[in-house]
């Protein structure tokens, strides 16, 4: 159930090792929020930047070997001060604030470990209550609707730290690149020997017409959408207003420019071009603002209290108790995870591999 990252991938071990596979997509297309749109051949994400990264080599050989991948190292840069900064900062590039003294004392008395209580807590007791304040509260603020200090400190953890070492990569991982004709065309690689049906919701009530009893089902939808209870998750949506430049290369000096100022409605802009070498010299871009706040899944809303993710545990065990078939879960919708492209991935080729391993016994 769904034709994204994790949909695909699962779909593809399952057909190399001979298995008939079937797939139902809601949407008309495949890939999910990770497709990649084109205009007059400039590459634009509507659901958002998507850069892939992994320190899995599986994976990588994987998503390289089916489609061709480019290099690209991602780096993103924020707004502080009227000046654009390396995101996550560098203590370099802060040194030119004419308050850094301030900054510095304040970094230097933090407690210690990091505070996972929240996610407000462990972003202080990383960047302090001063940089904190200018690059991070307003624009979480923003982006999930809420105050910092309701969210779980793990939507910041991997994304919000304080550097020294001169890397200006967003990501460190050794395998970084993007897909030369966009995501949707390593989706559609993943899903060419699958069956795919596209414009088709499939809830619980459904899998009797398309399933015999005890096939087993792999779901990467939202399982309030899949049990029929829309609503019973929190989820976080963003929409990108485009905005093409015929007569500009490239209109930013990076993919993505975080906006953290509270007097901008959007979070952050987003320049899909930086990814392809060869269109840089090439007249026309497309930049995209990215406003949130909108009704789609596109983050989970893990909380501080933790209660979306028990809605999400309760989800899932009447999923198995109520269904007659056995269900592996895979994806960020389906199990309710903010996760990265390269886990999707792996979620997908581990609930295929239980799969098969069932199958075949």
């Amino acid at each position: 159930m769904g034709a994204g990252l994790a949909g695909a991938a699962a779909a593809w071990y399952l057909t190399r090792r001979g298995f008939s596979v079937e797939v139902y997509e809601q949407a008309q297309v495949v890939g999910g929020h990770v497709r990649t749109e084109w205009f007059r051949g400039i590459p634009y994400e509507p659901h958002g930047a998507h850069i892939f990264h992994t320190d899995h080599r599986t994976v990588w050989n994987l998503v390289s070997g089916v489609v061709e991948f480019v290099p690209y190292r991602h780096r993103v840069l924020t707004r502080l001060r009227g000046r654009l900064v390396s995101w996550p900062p560098q203590r370099a590039d802060l040194c030119a604030l004419p308050d850094f003294a301030d900054i510095a004392r304040e970094l230097a008395n933090l407690p210690g470990p990091t505070d996972e209580s929240d996610f407000e807590s462990y972003c202080v007791s990383v960047l302090g209550p001063t940089l904190y304040g200018e690059c991070v509260r307003a624009y979480t603020e923003k982006q999930w609707g809420r105050h910092p200090s309701t969210l779980s400190a793990a939507v910041a953890r991997g994304r919000v730290e304080l550097r020294d070492d001169g890397c200006h990569d967003f990501f460190r991982d050794t395998y970084q690149g993007w897909p030369r004709r966009g995501y949707g065309d390593l989706v559609e690689a993943l899903l060419r020997p699958s069956v795919v049906h596209l414009g088709c919701r499939i809830t619980l009530e459904d899998l009797p017409e398309i399933s015999q009893v005890g096939r087993p089902v792999i779901v990467t939808s939202a399982l309030d959408d899949f049990l029929g209870e829309p609503g019973a998750l929190q989820w976080r949506g963003v929409r990108l207003q485009p905005v093409y430049l015929p007569e500009t290369a490239l209109a930013q000096p990076a993919m993505v420019v975080n906006e953290p100022s509270a007097s901008l409605a959007w979070t952050r802009s987003i320049e899909t071009k930086w990814a392809l070498p060869e269109l840089h010299n090439r007249l026309g871009t497309l930049v995209l603002r990215e406003y949130p706040g909108v009704r789609a899944k596109h983050y989970p809303v893990l909380d501080a209290a933790d209660g979306n993710q028990r809605t999400q545990r309760e989800l899932e065990r009447r999923l198995r108790s109520q269904s007659r078939n056995p269900i592996y879960l895979a994806g960020r919708l389906a199990t309710y995870s903010y996760i990265n492209m390269d886990v999707a991935i792996l979620h997908g080729l581990r609930a295929a591999e239980r799969v098969a391993a069932q199958e075949e016994c």
